[in-house]
């Protein structure tokens, strides 16, 4: 039996999302839902007892943690797993989460994560953070470092043995519980179980939710030093202690940072070569195209590739390859080289289990199309991690990214000829010998359709073409830029 537990203080709004998505769920077993009000004064409570769930009173102290301890006293299975009332969970979540716990017998506790609802303008670099600060860790460390109150289930036993919330000091329900139940057993972490919040714990400005951020890494500090655990696992004097758990914040910070770094900056060479550029002293570049094919815009752009004697480099999905596969086939005809850019073209895809697999099905795809086994490989929007670069040394293909990448052009500038054209001067201006440009389309898909209006890069395309040769360059695919050959096998069709 799985016990749910949601600490609520006047969560009318947000609560029914919340227990409609937990009585939606596939798990065959059985489960109960405890909402423990903290001291409502809205229909908190009539709410929870419409979805049927147990309701525990605990307004003794007004306590997101208190109410958690509370509502986990009360619970009866076997595993407890916490919950957030502003938070709607996907219908696999507690069969996923009974699944890790039955096939891994030492696992005391599996957690996920989480995206927003309604996301801030920067939430992709906090999900890309969060992420990969637990990939890291658990690589490093054996368990995962962030750890959300929301996305986390733990043995009720465990969690009893451990002495639940009770006297933690910092983040009792995310870092504190955690830390706790690794010294009983192991914790995992599982990408895919991933829940949708809401974003109103962030819905400040930036500067003082990186202030917060500041605060959060001293206090955490402060707990490390103060815990037992430090405290007999170090046996240097106590000032020199409390100086090296200071600064641990800081050593950590800047494996992060320059983590960060590693994947989402193109050119990083932080977790092995990537190629960005060819030779400086030829008056060459490349032109590359991501995220194809999309119809009826990559015929248009053969088209003018054609129009101008230009050969270009598409790095293709294998998705896309399955709904376009004569626009493969002509690409491939008409002289162009075909890259793999995996099967999704998702850029957090990259740091799923299912990476590997992910590339080597765009792979096969590819190769029964076209008849080609692409040697180049672009991480999608950029975005690398060092087992995928592993993946794909394994597979005897190269990464390929760019030095330069066009933005997208907007209504208004496709519109004014003037100001598009002062605006792609200034590009092509930028532009040195031996760089690799990166072309994208932007139109929005839906069910694999492209958006009719148009494509501004069919628009831009020709412009860009003519400003480039007009300063002398030569355009030509990145295998002939890098020197390295276009595929690892081909068939002959």
């Amino acid at each position: 039996m799985i016990s749910i537990v949601i600490p609520s203080l006047n969560e009318e709004e947000f609560l029914p999302a919340c227990l409609e998505s937990l009585r939606n769920q596939d798990y065959q077993g059985t489960y109960e839902i405890i909402v423990a009000d903290n001291g409502s004064t809205d229909r908190t409570a009539d709410v929870a007892r419409g979805f049927g769930a147990k309701i525990v009173s605990c307004s003794g102290k007004k306590s997101v943690f208190y109410a958690r301890q509370v509502g986990a006293r009360a619970a009866q299975g076997d595993i407890i797993f916490q919950a957030d009332a502003d938070t709607m969970y996907p219908e696999n979540w507690l069969s996923r989460i009974a699944a890790h716990f039955n096939s891994h017998p030492e696992t005391v506790a599996v957690t996920g994560r989480y995206v927003y609802r309604d996301p801030r303008y920067w939430s992709k670099i906090e999900y890309l953070a969060r992420h990969l600060a637990n990939r890291v860790t658990r690589y490093l460390f054996g368990r995962p470092l962030v750890i959300s109150g929301a996305t986390f289930a733990f043995r009720r036993r465990a969690f009893l043995a451990a002495g639940g919330y009770e006297g933690i000091s910092y983040a009792p329900d995310q870092y504190g519980i955690a830390d706790r139940l690794s010294k009983l057993g192991k914790i995992q972490y599982d990408h895919n179980l991933c829940a949708m919040t809401s974003s109103r714990a962030v819905q400040k400005p930036l500067f003082i939710i990186m202030r917060d951020f500041v605060v959060h890494l001293s206090r955490w500090g402060l707990y490390l030093e103060r815990s037992r655990l430090t405290a007999q696992s170090l046996t240097v004097k106590r000032p020199l202690r409390r100086i090296v758990v200071r600064t641990l914040s800081v050593p950590i910070l800047v494996i992060l940072l320059v983590s960060m770094h590693g994947c989402v900056v193109p050119s990083s060479q932080v977790f092995g070569q990537v190629y960005h550029e060819g030779n400086s002293w030829e008056q060459a570049v490349a032109l590359t195209f991501d995220n194809g094919p999309i119809e009826p815009y990559t015929s248009e752009i053969l088209d003018i590739l054609t129009s101008y004697g230009v050969k270009a480099t598409f790095f293709i999905s294998g998705e896309n390859v399955e709904l376009y596969p004569e626009t493969v086939k002509r690409i491939i005809d008409e002289g162009h080289i075909i890259g793999n850019q995996s099967y999704s073209d998702d850029a957090l895809g990259t740091f799923t289990e299912r990476d590997s697999e992910d590339l080597k099905a765009a792979q096969e795809i590819i190769f029964k199309t076209a008849g080609v086994s692409p040697h180049l490989y672009r991480p999608p929007h950029g975005v690398k991690t060092p087992w995928e670069l592993e993946n794909v040394e394994e597979l005897g293909m190269v990464p390929i990214t760019w030095s330069v990448s066009v933005n997208k052009f907007d209504d208004e500038e496709i519109l004014d000829k003037v100001s598009l054209q002062e605006d792609i001067e200034e590009i092509a201006s930028e532009v040195e010998p031996g760089e690799i440009i990166r072309l994208y389309y932007d139109n929005e898909k839906e069910d694999g359709k492209a958006d009719p209006d148009y494509c501004s890069l069919v628009e831009t395309l020709p412009l860009i073409i003519e400003e480039l040769q007009g300063k002398g360059y030569s355009l030509v695919t990145v295998p002939e830029l890098l020197d390295v050959p276009a595929y690892n096998n081909r068939t002959v069709k």
